[in-house]
């Protein structure tokens, strides 16, 4: 069960991965803008050797502005979650060498190629969040800062690509900088929607084992959950419930130690809008 949950997380970040590098070198790149995060400053950096006179690949470019940023995850932060992005970043870094210097699928549209790219972009970030990685980059940064020194993960993603538009807006003319901030625009909305790094959820789990999936989850996560006991209206056997109250980004992995435990336990998952008492919030694993 568990070989098998990780091969499915492992799908998802490729997928994930995939659709961040269409939408950047398909859509973003070619129409002059400039992506959020570490792609955005390989891309400002790739412009900048550029003008030298110089080429270089942006699938090495990224790669290089990452491996200190992969460095500080496995140090500071779950090394699981490091691992999967580092082979999201060695993926982007291969796709972005044969994908680089395409042209534009819109023709001069830049309007289209800035929505159609922030989406994939989105959508690909959403689904490796989801799959409980990354793409690397600024979300490992911001997850090693936000456990350093205390500050929000949200913060410095936005200070990031602040600075990414204000060096566009330096080099390039305000219509390639308002596209650009459009493009982040529909790439924070969509991840936003599809999915939120610290959005919480109620989780019902339903088993007859229950003192083994408490063990189990107690062991794994800084969590508390309530246990109730009760009945199979069909079959009569007895049955616990836990409850308990975790982040998105958690789902995955509760769900795969409750089922390694028990295959067949019923497990419901509840959005969340306002909590109130005592919540521990983590950063992903």
């Amino acid at each position: 069960m568990d070989l098998k949950f990780q091969l499915k997380r492992l799908l998802f970040v490729t997928l994930g991965t995939v659709l961040f590098v269409v939408g950047t070198s398909f859509f973003i790149v070619p129409a002059g803008l400039v992506p959020g995060g570490i792609t955005g400053f390989a891309t400002l950096t790739q412009y900048g050797v550029n003008q030298l006179g110089w080429y270089v690949n942006l699938g090495i470019i990224v790669l290089l502005f990452n491996i200190p940023i992969m460095l500080m995850g496995l140090i500071g932060i779950s090394k699981t979650f490091v691992y999967y992005s580092i082979y999201s970043v060695m993926l982007q870094s291969i796709l972005f060498g044969i994908f680089d210097d395409r042209a534009m699928i819109f023709g001069n549209d830049i309007f289209a190629s800035s929505i159609f790219g922030g989406i994939l972009i989105g959508l690909g970030a959403s689904v490796a969040l989801k799959s409980g990685s990354s793409l690397g980059g600024i979300d490992i940064l911001s997850q090693f800062l936000a456990l350093k020194f205390k500050v929000s993960v949200g913060h410095i993603s936005l200070i990031a690509n602040g600075i990414i538009l204000t060096i566009a807006l330096l080099i390039f003319d305000v219509q390639i900088t308002l596209y650009t901030m459009l493009a982040l625009a529909v790439t924070n909305l969509l991840v936003d929607r599809v999915h939120t790094a610290y959005k919480r959820v109620r989780l019902e789990i339903i088993t007859p084992k229950g003192d083994e999936v408490k063990s189990a989850l107690i062991a794994e996560f800084i969590r508390g959950i309530t246990v109730l006991s009760g009945v199979g209206a069909y079959t009569g056997e007895s049955r616990a419930m836990l409850w308990m109250v975790t982040q998105t980004h958690e789902v995955y992995d509760i769900k795969r130690i409750v089922l390694a435990i028990d295959p067949d336990a019923f497990i419901t998952m509840t959005p969340i809008r306002h909590l109130s008492g005592k919540f521990h919030k983590v950063v992903m694993k």
